[in-house]
């Protein structure tokens, strides 16, 4: 008996959440059966959504939910060949990389509209090449009260499908970063500590300590409320090169894994957190800490990495300070910097480091960013924080998942574990009294 009450309850939950779609699915079905027949005869015209306002009842996050639906249908059909150029949506209007839609042919106007108790979607179509509207069109639909509150609802990923928690464990307080590389026999994890980095390698599903050896920093040392560093990992020939720079020391550490031992090969007086190429050539790409604080200083520093020897620095970007940030990169080459201003806001740095406005609705302490797909963003918040994920690629910035963590983010940096890509976390806690600092790795499971 039960089992029946648990299936009726299972087959009831489904029948509504199903009746819940029918209305934006048929209100996006609409349009794209209505583009599909627009565009049947030009199999070769580039289009792309280039604004997007909202004057229903729908909030953003509803907004974002149409948006993604109807460019997935647009894609997975094949029909339209259109460019995903959103970059967010804030206070009931889209914004977007209007540079990168300077080539198109097509260029499409979306509006949501409240009539009473109806939802509407207007479409225009502008062509370029005839300079001018060749398409009107409005689409309406009732949507009903629940499924305008599952539309607004925040939490509308699935952890299996999204970004999940992989896995947990305690560290020692005071970690700063986690870095990984591979080796000849498995992955190398390296835990940067102020005085030491441990080497972990994985059996299984723990963490087994490899090696380990200490930090000697140089004088003068600045006293720290809370330690923070970047470690860096990269090769370069035939060696292994670790970069490990703080807000603690002027001086930041570059070492090379040879013959068997890390030795010191020089320092430099910026925090690198990039290993990336430019016009073809490698560069160490980094800031610098104001002195004793938690927050980097407004210039991009850019050293050419030819000869380790060689401590100059080719040239320098200004962009504004920063709580943290990281760069998006694409095969070695550096696209875009993503970073958390002093108010804590997130920022958008395009390739030549143009100027962005501050999203005012995106506000975080720490991130990092997986390559030129994934973004990882920590809430502004202490006793609850709260991890959010999107995905940029192709320049956007489109929310993935987003889940709750108990304690505050001290650090967030991309890596791998067993196999899986994603975002190491560490995260304080309170703990009688005193405080502790658990380690958690969040990852895509199905890549």
């Amino acid at each position: 008996m039960k089992k029946a009450i648990t299936l009726l309850t299972l087959l009831l939950s489904l029948a509504v959440a199903g009746r819940a779609q029918q209305g934006a699915e048929a209100l996006i079905a609409d349009c794209v059966a209505y583009l599909r027949a627009f565009f049947q005869n030009r199999p070769d015209a580039q289009v792309a959504v280039v604004r997007f306002d909202n004057e229903s009842e729908l909030s953003d996050l509803a907004m974002q939910k149409i948006y993604q639906m109807l460019v997935s249908r647009l894609e997975g059909e094949g029909a339209v060949n259109v460019l995903d150029v959103l970059v967010n949506i804030s206070g009931g209007r889209g914004e977007f990389a209007l540079e990168r839609a300077a080539g198109l042919d097509f260029l499409i106007d979306l509006k949501l509209i409240q009539n009473k108790s109806r939802t509407g979607l207007g479409l225009t179509v502008f062509s370029r090449l005839q300079d001018r509207i060749v398409s009107l069109k409005y689409f309406e639909t009732s949507l009903s009260q629940d499924e305008a509150e599952f539309l607004n609802t925040r939490d509308f990923a699935f952890s299996g499908l999204g970004f999940s928690k992989l896995l947990e464990f305690e560290s020692p307080m005071h970690l700063m970063d986690i870095r990984s590389v591979a080796a000849d026999d498995g992955m190398k994890y390296f835990f940067y500590y102020p005085d030491e980095i441990i080497i972990y390698q994985a059996r299984q599903t723990r963490l087994e300590k490899h090696f380990q050896f200490k930090l000697r920093w140089q004088r003068p040392f600045t006293p720290v409320r809370h330690y923070e560093g970047k470690l860096l990992l990269f090769r370069s020939g035939p060696d292994l090169i670790l970069t490990a720079g703080n807000n603690f020391s002027s001086k930041t550490m570059v070492m090379a894994f040879r013959e068997g031992r890390w030795l010191e090969i020089q320092d430099i007086d910026f925090v690198p957190f990039q290993y990336g190429t430019l016009n073809q050539n490698p560069y160490l790409v980094g800031a610098r800490y104001a002195a004793g604080q938690n927050f980097f200083r407004d210039t991009v520093y850019f050293m050419p990495f030819h000869d380790p020897t060689d401590r100059t620095v080719a040239y320098e970007k200004k962009v504004c300070p920063a709580m943290d940030m990281a760069f998006a990169v694409q095969e070695g080459r550096l696209q875009a910097l993503h970073l958390i201003d002093r108010d804590y806001h997130y920022r958008l740095y395009g390739g030549e480091f143009e100027p962005q406005s501050p999203l005012a609705d995106r506000k975080g302490a720490s991130l990092a960013v997986l390559g030129d797909e994934w973004l990882a963003l920590s809430d502004h918040s202490a006793a609850v924080d709260r991890l959010f994920f999107y995905d940029i690629r192709d320049g956007g910035l489109r929310p993935v998942y987003d889940a709750p963590v108990d304690g505050e983010v001290q650090f967030l940096s991309a890596g791998i574990w067993q196999g899986a890509r994603g975002f190491w976390a560490g995260v304080r806690q309170p703990a009688g009294g005193a405080e502790r600092l658990r380690v958690q790795f969040w990852g895509k499971r199905d890549e």
